[in-house]
């Protein structure tokens, strides 16, 4: 009934030697094992809840789990088998699957050990020499029950890492059908109960990025919003975290900004609002093109909505680095200091509406320095700050170098 996994080789007990009265009684309770199983069953029922009744373990299925178990036990005492972990392990492993906590496993276990030795007990009744034979090799019985029960764990961990595994591999299926939108109406209810999220609602899709692949981007958020109570799924693609929120009148994408930003260890991206979960892929684009549109390194939350023209910037990067080069090439190509220098001056000039002064006092310098830095910079890329046009551009260049890896400025 049960694959045979053996632990050490040979049928060799140097405790319990051939006509020993451990051997007699366990080879005579194995003729009773049916009897000691019902036993067994009854006192495990009475003691864990999981059991019988309403349980999650049936009646049946935990006599014939002590009755293989029993057996093992019997008849590795009485010198009829090898030891053998087979029964113990798929105990364990069973158990795992049905849903009942370890240690009420290993306590009914425990039951299993106190019944077999109540049984050889009763065996030796009044014989004080099979007492005494009995007490001598307690400790090894109970050694062996502690290894049954070791073996049990073991089959106990490996279903539930098996269990892991597929519940991982569903999650990441049923996030994948989303964000490829490879759902009809059955397959997106299903994708929805496997990833705990109501089926209609208000979403919003976050993407976090790092530029360290071992580096979580938003550690510690799906178990910080399921405290919270929001339902949430989150996904590691490459060097992306990536997550559909389930927002509520009370916990809205504000809330959710503020939570982000106080994790984030690089740049996020935040899509707009959308209300039915087949809208998800675009609202995965958005999110990302937002994400791209963050400085880089700075912890930014950018929502899509609140920041369309570095998204746009972030959405056509050829286009993007073609501006900046067109516009800005001759201050980018100034050694660094300079270059920097100037490229601070005048985004700090965009930052404060053009007040010279309230530049002054933010870089601690002269407002005449200031203006000359100006200067320099309308002369290198022949477009001055008081046209509108020309503004227009410089801004639009100093933002998208920002969103290809500049790292001078923070707008």
């Amino acid at each position: 009934m049960y694959a045979d996994v053996t632990e050490p080789e040979g049928t060799d007990i140097d405790w319990n030697p051939p006509g020993s009265f451990v051997t007699r009684a366990s080879a005579a309770l194995l003729q009773r094992l049916d009897g000691i199983a019902d036993r067994l069953t009854a006192q495990i029922e009475q003691a864990e809840s999981f059991y019988g009744g309403a349980g999650l373990v049936a009646s049946q299925d935990l006599w014939l789990s002590n009755r293989a178990n029993l057996g093992a036990a019997l008849a590795y005492l009485s010198r009829h088998t090898a030891p053998s972990t087979a029964a113990p392990r798929d105990t364990g492993r069973r158990r795992a699957e049905a849903g009942v906590p370890l240690p009420s496993v290993l306590r009914a276990y425990r039951i299993g050990g106190e019944v077999i030795w109540d049984e050889l007990l009763a065996e030796a009744g009044d014989d004080s020499r099979a007492n005494q034979e009995l007490l001598a090799v307690a400790t090894e019985i109970w050694r062996l029950m502690d290894e049954y029960s070791q073996a049990l764990t073991v089959g106990y961990q490996e279903a539930i890492t098996a269990q892991v595994r597929r519940d991982a591999g569903a999650h990441d299926a049923a996030m994948d059908a989303l964000f490829s939108g490879q759902t009809d109406g059955a397959r997106l209810w299903e994708c929805a109960r496997t990833l705990g999220l109501p089926a209609h609602g208000e979403f919003v899709v976050a993407a976090a990025s790092t530029e360290t692949a071992a580096t979580e981007a938003l550690p510690g958020i799906d178990t910080a919003l399921s405290m919270l109570g929001v339902a949430s799924a989150w996904r590691l693609r490459m060097d992306t975290h990536i997550g559909i929120i389930s927002l509520t009148a009370r916990f809205t994408a504000e809330r959710l900004c503020a939570l982000l930003a106080e994790r984030a260890v690089d740049r996020i991206g935040v899509s707009s609002a959308f209300t039915t979960l087949p809208e998800t892929p675009v609202a995965l684009h958005q999110a990302e093109l937002a994400c791209a549109a963050a400085h880089p390194g700075s912890g930014e939350v950018l929502r899509y909505e609140e920041a369309l023209i570095p998204v746009l910037l972030a959405g056509s990067p050829a286009v993007s680095g073609a501006l900046a080069e067109a516009v800005l090439g001759p201050i980018l190509a100034l050694p660094a200091h300079d270059r920097d220098t100037l490229l601070t001056t005048v985004c700090e000039w965009f930052e404060r509406d053009g007040d010279v002064a309230a530049v002054a006092a933010a870089l601690f310098c002269h407002r005449n320095t200031v203006r000359l830095r100006l200067s320099r910079v309308a002369q290198l890329t022949g477009r001055r700050l008081a046209t509108p046009r020309a503004a227009t551009e410089i801004d639009l260049a100093l933002r998208a170098h920002r969103i290809l890896g500049g790292n001078t400025t923070d707008r």
